[in-house]
């Protein structure tokens, strides 16, 4: 069962990786005069976030659950624990982080979408704390040897 959890773990590393590399870009664009350049960078940076999101809350939680025999059967359950956990403070963010990633993955009106990728901005740098605290508690209970 840790074998599941440490692939998830670095499945979920590398994730965040690549979604860094898409804050970067994304940091010097001018919101107020957009290129189509642009705006194929924003939705790369919020395939990455969606998929970052995913990974975290469908894979990786849920193999810690079951790595420390929770009952993985209810998703509230898992995000309550990653509270419990230290990994946030309030798990109601970790559904504002998967509610984001479902509104970014299905708006199409380019206003919206660029109001939508401000706030995932903010989400994002949340995404990185929680990336920490997983990998501090992964070598506190030596949960990944390549951690």
């Amino acid at each position: 069962m840790k074998e599941i959890f440490c692939d998830n773990l670095n499945l979920f590393l590398k994730s965040i990786v690549w979604l860094e590399k898409s804050f970067i870009r994304c940091k010097s664009i001018d919101f107020d005069n957009l290129s189509e350049e642009d705006i194929e960078k924003l939705e790369t940076f919020a395939a990455r976030f969606g998929s970052s999101v995913d990974i975290l809350i469908n894979k990786l939680l849920r193999s810690l659950d079951i790595v420390e025999l929770e009952d993985v059967s209810r998703k509230l359950d898992v995000v309550i624990r990653a509270e419990k956990r230290g990994f946030v403070e309030n798990y109601e963010e970790l559904i504002e982080l998967k509610n984001l990633r479902n509104e970014l993955s299905h708006e199409y009106i380019e206003e919206v979408f660029v109001e939508k990728i401000m706030m995932n901005k903010d989400q994002s740098l949340k995404l990185f704390a929680i990336k920490d605290k997983i990998v501090l508690y992964a070598q506190k209970f030596k949960l990944c040897e390549d951690v």
